[in-house]
C-alpha cells in the first residue's frame, strides 16, 4: 500500500501535526508514505512564513525506510496579497500552478493507493492528481476551514470544484461537517496522541512553582497572556510557538519559540494549567474539538483556560468571554482550584487508532454519511 500526503507542513519540521503522526503510524505497519509539502515558491521569498521548510527543495529525500519527503518550491504558487484587486490580477497566473508539477512527483502520485490532501494550497492540485491516479482513493483532511485563515481566492474556488472528487472528507470537529455537501461521506475523526511518548517518566523543566503553558500560535491572542501575567504575578507563563510572542514583554512570561515536539512533553506533563489563547474568528467554534493542544492538555490532566467557543461543554475547560478581562481572570482563578483528578485522559485517542480508522478500517473505505459520523473510541 502506498499513501501520498499533500500538506503545507515539512515532513522534517520539528513542529509535528497530524500528517507527521499518521506517517509514523503507517510506517510501523510497513506502509509506504510519500510526504509532499506545498505552499511556498520563489515568488514568496519576500514573505514571512511561520512554518519551517528545509532544503533540498524539488527532490525526493529519504527520511526512513518507508517515508520519503518532497518540499516543492516552484516559480510561483497561489498566495494572497490581501488585496481583492491584486488577487484578481494574479489569478490568471496561479491557475497554471498544477502544470508545474515535476515528473518525479507525478510518478509517485501514479502509484498511490490513497491520496490525502490537507485544506490549503494543495486543493488546487486535486484535479491533476485525479487524472494522474484515477483509481486512488482521495481523502480531504480538513485541518482548518479555509475562511478562518488567509488564502488566495483560487484556493476557495479549487475547494468548491474538487469537493466531488473526494471519496471521503475527514473533519476533526463535528461542527465542521456543516460546511460540506451532505451527500459526500464525512468522518469525524478527532486528533490523537502518541501516548507512549507521554507515559515515559521525565523530570520537570520548571525552576519555579505555578506554571501555565500555551502551545502553538494559531489565532494567538497576546492580550490574553499579558492580562494573566499582570493579574497573577506569582505564576510563570510559558509560550511555545514561533509567533507566540507578546507585544509588551512581561517578567513572568517566557517565550520559548518553536521547539521540537519531544522537548515540549516535559513542559506539558509538569505544567499546572494549559492555556488556549485563541482570537475570535469566523466560524472558529470547530477549534473546540480539532485543537491538538486541547487534546494534549487533557491527556496531561491540565485544567484549561480557553475562550468559551473552545470549551465545548467540557468541565475542565474553563471558558471566558474574549471581550472581558474580568471573565478571563475569573476563568484562571477557577483553573487554579480545579481538581485535576476529575479529568479523564482515557477519552484521548492514540494516533495509531486514528490512522487505523482513516486508512485501514473497512469503515474508512465505505464511510458513513455525515449524520452517522462519530469518533472511534480506542
Amino acid at each position: 500500500m502506498n499513501v501520498f500526503f499533500v500538506t503545507g507542513h515539512d515532513a522534517a519540521a520539528p513542529r509535528k501535526v497530524d500528517f507527521h503522526f499518521w506517517a509514523q503510524s503507517l510506517e510501523r505497519r510497513g506502509i509506504r508514505v510519500d510526504f509532499m509539502t506545498v505552499g511556498l515558491s520563489d515568488a514568496t521569498a519576500f514573505k514571512k512564513n511561520g512554518r519551517l521548510f528545509s532544503a533540498p527543495f524539488n527532490q525526493w529525500v529519504t527520511l526512513s525506510s518507508h517515508v520519503d519527503k518532497f518540499v516543492w518550491k516552484p516559480l510561483f504558487h497561489p498566495f494572497t496579497l490581501n488585496s481583492r484587486s491584486l488577487d484578481s490580477l494574479t489569478g490568471w497566473l496561479f491557475q497554471f500552478y498544477p502544470l508545474l508539477l515535476p515528473r518525479s512527483v507525478k510518478e509517485r502520485v501514479e502509484r498511490a493507493d490513497v491520496i490525502v490532501v490537507e485544506s490549503g494550497v494543495g486543493l488546487t492540485l486535486i484535479k491533476a492528481m485525479k487524472e494522474q491516479a484515477p483509481r486512488a482513493r482521495l481523502v480531504y483532511s480538513v485541518s482548518d476551514l479555509l475562511e478562518t485563515l488567509t488564502f488566495h481566492p483560487l484556493v476557495f474556488k479549487a475547494e468548491r470544484e474538487a469537493i466531488e472528487c473526494f471519496d471521503m472528507i475527514r473533519v476533526p470537529a463535528m461542527v465542521m461537517k456543516e460546511s460540506f455537501p451532505q451527500h459526500i461521506p464525512i468522518h469525524y475523526i478527532p486528533p490523537g496522541l502518541n501516548k507512549a511518548d507521554f507515559d515515559q517518566p521525565v523530570e520537570t523543566p520548571y525552576k519555579y512553582p505555578h506554571n501555565a503553558i500555551s502551545i502553538g500560535d494559531m489565532l494567538f491572542d497576546a492580550q490574553v497572556l499579558e492580562t494573566l501575567a499582570d493579574n497573577f504575578p506569582e505564576w510563570t507563563f510559558h509560550l511555545f510557538g514561533k509567533k507566540a510572542t507578546l507585544n509588551n514583554p512581561k517578567a513572568n512570561v517566557i517565550e520559548h519559540g518553536e521547539k521540537p515536539f519531544a522537548e515540549l512533553i516535559p513542559y506539558l506533563k509538569h505544567a499546572d494549567i494549559g492555556i488556549a489563547p485563541y482570537k475570535q474568528a469566523p466560524r472558529v467554534e470547530y477549534i473546540s474539538q480539532s485543537s491538538l493542544k486541547l487534546v494534549q492538555y487533557t491527556y496531561c490532566q491540565l485544567p484549561v483556560v480557553a475562550p468559551t467557543f473552545a470549551a465545548a461543554g467540557r468541565s475542565h475547560v474553563l471558558g471566558f468571554d474574549t471581550t472581558s478581562a474580568d471573565s478571563l481572570i475569573e476563568a484562571f482563578h477557577k483553573a487554579v482550584s480545579y481538581d485535576r483528578d476529575l479529568i479523564d485522559p482515557t477519552t484521548v485517542l492514540s494516533w495509531d487508532a486514528v490512522a487505523q480508522t482513516m486508512f485501514l478500517d473497512e469503515a474508512a473505505q465505505t464511510a458513513p454519511s455525515s449524520d452517522e459520523a462519530t469518533p472511534v473510541n480506542r
